[in-house]
């Protein structure tokens, strides 16, 4: 292998990161702006939400398996931003095309859906490549604070740039904005490919182990709940808290606000998860999560609802550096990028997608605030599957 800096591999898949769950809450924003044009019903968005996850899980086990055999992740790293961007632009004239908004959303959805499936199972690999493991976890952490710092700020710059230049212009500014992202991507990670003689054995190997399919089996049902309950909250949560403020600019602020401890919460719990291991980690950040969510529920002062939000955050958005970390404790190396495209995707995302299409069931006899409520049952009933997470195994690193 051609030597390619580990300094140099942690900045650009952190860069892409960065863009990628900065758009992670970009449909959830949307919702609030969509619902106020003439006839687009929140149970519309809420189909569409459900097609972007769906289409964010299925992909990305095949992305994953892909990405084992092509040896290119710098073209699929920056393929999956661009496509975000391609989201953004198709939503943007959702906004001046009235007539034909469902098209435009639609397209948009699909787009979003397809470009998020790309980078959770590609950057972890990359990483795996080029740093031990007894540093993975670290690493990892580090490069999940670069994503929640992403889906810290961008809440706010999305708001207030559709706010300032409208929904068309707005959404343009993003889509070029994540292009230009896209093209520093693909130029930054230029030299790396993956060690020959592990790609090599990555061919051969192309399904997984019963043992090791038993054990992921297991853990993908907690881990599924989980992700039903993050993704059916988090889609509608500024929907929630606009109607709870009576204000879209201050949703937009409370988001960055809310969601800045989670940078530090991706180190930290990657930290945790190493020492300690995944399942303690999940079992911790799912118990707190719920005290957090229920708090949350029980106020409309907004210093306590930012608070609990920021609580709850920090607890949650920590599935880059713990699920991963966590597969890498359940799996042999060779495995890596179709395990984790198989508990990213379809445990936490098809999981989410599932959320949302629970929450948007609820929203066709009630409003967002009760549907809330609903879902903080589901988070419990999370908690009951727990023991099913497997423990750590040691296994043999390729070389």
């Amino acid at each position: 292998m051609q030597y390619f800096s580990r300094k140099r591999a942690l900045l650009f898949t952190s860069l892409t990161h960065f863009a990628n769950d900065g758009n992670f809450l970009l449909f959830s924003i949307l919702i609030v702006f969509f619902t106020k044009l003439p006839g687009v019903s929140i149970a519309f968005l809420g189909i569409n939400a459900i097609i972007y996850n769906i289409l964010y899980g299925v992909i990305s086990l095949p992305v994953g398996k892909f990405a084992d055999r092509l040896n290119n992740d710098r073209f699929l790293l920056s393929l999956g931003i661009a496509l975000e961007g391609l989201a953004a632009f198709f939503f943007g004239f959702g906004f001046i095309y009235i007539g034909y908004y469902a098209i435009f959303i639609v397209l948009g959805s699909i787009a979003l859906g397809s470009g998020q499936a790309f980078y959770h199972p590609i950057g972890a690999s990359v990483l795996s490549f080029v740093y031990e493991s007894k540093d993975l976890g670290k690493i990892l952490g580090i490069n999940g604070a670069f994503g929640s710092l992403g889906r810290a700020l961008m809440p706010s710059v999305i708001t207030f740039l559709l706010l300032f230049f409208g929904g068309f212009k707005g959404m343009e500014v993003i889509a070029v904005y994540v292009w230009i992202l896209s093209m520093i991507i693909y130029f930054g990670m230029s030299g790396f490919t993956r060690p020959f003689k592990k790609h090599k054995k990555i061919r051969k190997k192309e399904s997984l182990p019963k043992d090791i399919k038993k054990n992921l089996y297991l853990a993908l049902i907690p881990i599924f709940l989980k992700g039903a309950f993050i993704m059916g909250t988090v889609t509608f949560i500024a929907e929630y808290i606009d109607k709870i403020t009576g204000s879209t600019a201050f949703t937009g602020i409370i988001l960055t606000i809310s969601l800045i401890p989670a940078v530090l919460g991706q180190p930290l719990f990657g930290y945790i998860t190493t020492i300690k291991g995944g399942r303690f980690t999940i079992a911790l950040t799912s118990f707190f999560s719920f005290l957090a969510f229920i708090l949350f529920l029980a106020t409309k002062n907004i210093i306590i609802l930012t608070f609990a939000y920021a609580v709850l955050a920090f607890l949650i958005f920590t599935g880059f550096s713990v699920l991963l970390d966590y597969t890498y404790q359940l799996v042999p190396k060779e495995y890596y990028s179709t395990a984790y495209s198989l508990v990213w995707g379809v445990g936490n995302i098809l999981g989410g997608a599932f959320g949302i299409a629970l929450m948007t069931y609820f929203l066709t006899f009630t409003n967002v605030i009760t549907g809330m409520y609903y879902m903080a049952i589901l988070l419990f009933i999370s908690l009951m599957f727990l023991p099913l997470l497997p423990k750590s195994r040691k296994h043999e690193l390729v070389t």
